[in-house]
């Protein structure tokens, strides 16, 4: 009896050690799962961000799963489902359109996920939606992206011509770049917007419209794109016409303004063909993970956090081109 009382309190014994380990091993996973729902595909943007949140996902510790929206609204919304049915921690939402991805947010507070929102902006509410927005200020890349053109034309230029190829619409990136183009371009009587056609942010589309415009006989001095790669196509198209491009318009130069910071985009610019570019980085998954870690803590995060971007040209591209993406 004395022999079988100790083994029973051994038995007791260890089943509470591995009670408390797996307790501890709870504990030291607690708000550690998160899951970014990407709206785009193979887009270099989209790749490169995703795999910096991987990166940084590591660094600090946490498990990441990541899907991909393929550019399409519905499968966004059903990959959201199945993620907050996995219960993660935190969701980080990057939309594919500000109205219509807005039932995601819904999906995830009545799972009782928390959401932080990437990439562009979405309708609904602060704090109750999302803890916090991180982007970069897509009205001040329009801005800057129409300074660029004026800044190229000499101050004697009477008219400064512009077509404007955007990006899906819908996006939030794209209503913000066209706004702050107009602001720009409203207030300088030199400048026109003769055309402005969706580029979806795609370089075969972009090429398209391109070639379409040329054969219209619509004259230009300008293009501005809402995306490297629809330069690259308005590039090609202007190149299969003998067209002319770079930084000199009084040689007849079409001056052709972007956002991005792909790779090709940057060699373009260092090639001469390609004017400026405003940058759009990716490289913030540090900001995401320091949100995630405040609000962990018990901060209040502000509702917007800004991403920094910059102009880049022939003068500091060199500098650049081992972030390009």
């Amino acid at each position: 009896m004395k022999t079988s009382h100790i083994v029973m309190l051994l038995l007791v014994a260890v089943i509470a050690v591995g009670a408390a380990g797996c307790k501890n091993d709870t504990s030291a996973s607690a708000g550690k799962t998160v899951a970014y729902s990407s709206p785009g595909d193979s887009n270099g943007w989209f790749l490169a961000f995703s795999s910096e949140l991987k990166k940084e996902a590591e660094k600090r510790g946490y498990s990441l799963s990541v899907t991909h929206a393929a550019s399409n609204t519905a499968k966004q919304l059903a990959d959201v489902e199945d993620i907050v049915a996995q219960k993660p921690d935190f969701l980080i939402l990057g939309p594919k359109d500000t109205k219509a991805s807005a039932d995601a947010l819904r999906t995830a507070k009545e799972a009782g996920v928390t959401v932080i929102i990437v990439n562009r902006d979405i309708d609904g509410k602060h704090p109750d939606d999302y803890i916090t927005k991180i982007y970069s200020d897509f009205e001040w890349i329009g801005e800057k992206m129409a300074q660029a053109v004026a800044e190229a034309f000499p101050a004697e230029r009477k008219k400064i011509r512009i077509v404007e190829l955007h990006g899906t619409l819908g996006s939030a990136n794209t209503t913000g770049m066209s706004k702050g183009i107009r602001n720009v371009v409203d207030k300088d009587p030199r400048m026109e917007l003769v055309r402005s056609q969706p580029g979806n942010f795609q370089r075969d589309v972009a090429m398209a419209a391109m070639e379409n415009i040329i054969q219209s006989g619509v004259e230009f001095d300008a293009v501005i794109c809402h995306y490297d790669d629809e330069a690259m196509g308005v590039i090609q198209a202007l190149m299969r016409k003998g067209r002319k491009m770079g930084n000199n318009p009084s040689e007849g130069e079409i001056i052709i303004v972007g956002n991005g910071g792909t790779t090709v985009g940057l060699e373009a610019v260092k090639a001469g063909r390609y004017h400026k570019i405003i940058s759009v980085s990716p490289y913030y998954a540090d900001k995401v993970f320091d949100a995630i870690e405040a609000h962990k803590s018990g901060k209040k995060l502000d509702p917007y956090i800004r991403v920094e971007d910059i102009v880049i040209d022939k003068n500091n591209v060199d500098e650049h081109m081992a972030r390009g993406f």
